[in-house]
């Protein structure tokens, strides 16, 4: 099954599949990632909102990892939880093309693409499902930067973690390039 996309700037390119990871609590009615935010994390070249129980583990100029905290009642072991979700932002020297046929390997895993605006600026979400990671689903957006950079946040997480997808969705629609 192959993808071809139109995107502004005339970026036309062909998608492959991501990866993805795990779980959290979804937000009460009426609540957002900016209501619920804990805070932003900033780089020299872009930030992000995260909800209030998420925690910035690592963090440079051009790549910050965010990971939720597992609810207290979810025992956890050395395996990935159901409940833990990842996400990698990072600015990328590549055009959007590149950066998606470079991050995964199996058409076949991609579930869903759409187009999308993030902030004002055109770009990229690819639901990805997969086998053998850590984890099951992937949720990536891809917003170019300019001819030849990339901005993505891909968050990672499990199929059993239903409340994630909108949570996700949410902190990736708060990513703001400098």
């Amino acid at each position: 099954m192959k993808y071809k996309i139109l995107l502004a700037s005339s970026l036309a390119f062909l998608a492959v599949p991501a990866l993805s990871t795990a779980a959290l609590p979804r937000l009460t009615s009426g609540q957002n990632v900016t209501t619920t935010t804990k805070a932003t994390v900033t780089t020299r070249r872009f930030s992000v909102n995260y909800p209030d129980h998420w925690m910035v583990t690592q963090i440079n100029s051009d790549y910050v990892m965010i990971y939720n905290r597992p609810p207290l009642d979810v025992t956890t072991t050395d395996e990935t939880s159901p409940y833990e979700i990842k996400t990698d932002i990072t600015i990328q020297p590549n055009s959007l093309r590149e950066a998606i046929l470079g991050f995964g390997s199996e058409p076949n895993d991609i579930q869903r693409i759409e187009i999308v605006t993030v902030n004002g600026r055109p770009g990229l979400r690819i639901w990805q499902e997969s086998e053998g990671w850590a984890f099951s689903n992937s949720l990536a957006t891809y917003i170019p930067v300019n001819d030849q950079e990339i901005a993505s946040i891909v968050s990672f997480y499990e199929r059993e973690n239903q409340a994630a997808e909108e949570t996700i969705i949410q902190m990736h629609n708060t990513l703001r390039l400098f």
